[in-house]
């Protein structure tokens, strides 16, 4: 996080500005399908899907291929950050089962990390 200070036009005096645009993660990089992927970066809107996900599947609301879909829907809204070409339907078509199941451990490791330490 940077702080710089900014002249306010309307005041005519300096404004102190936080700037959270320069925080990042440090890149989570996968192979899969032929492209190189930073996964780090997770969208506030996927956590609240990974959030309304967890609770129907505690629920016990989903079924098996309503559960996997989900987890692949919220993987895709990850990828998409770095490569719009990168959608569910994508990962199913250039991809094999063991290799998808291993990337959606893999992309969903840190919101499985952050729900435990959830209040």
């Amino acid at each position: 996080m940077k702080e710089e200070k900014t002249p306010d036009v309307n005041a005519g005096q300096d404004v102190n500005i936080v700037d959270f645009d320069v925080i990042a993660p440090a890149q989570r990089l996968a192979r899969i399908g032929g492209k190189v992927i930073n996964v780090a970066r997770i969208p506030s809107r996927t956590i609240i899907n990974a959030a309304k996900f967890a609770d129907d599947s505690a629920a016990g609301k989903l079924n098996n291929e309503t559960s996997f879909m989900t987890a692949l829907g919220l993987v895709a809204q990850i990828c998409s950050l770095a490569d719009d070409d990168i959608t569910a339907d994508w990962l199913l078509d250039k991809t094999d089962v063991e290799a998808l199941m291993a990337f959606l451990e893999f992309v969903l490791a840190p919101i499985r990390e952050k729900a435990k330490n959830v209040i």
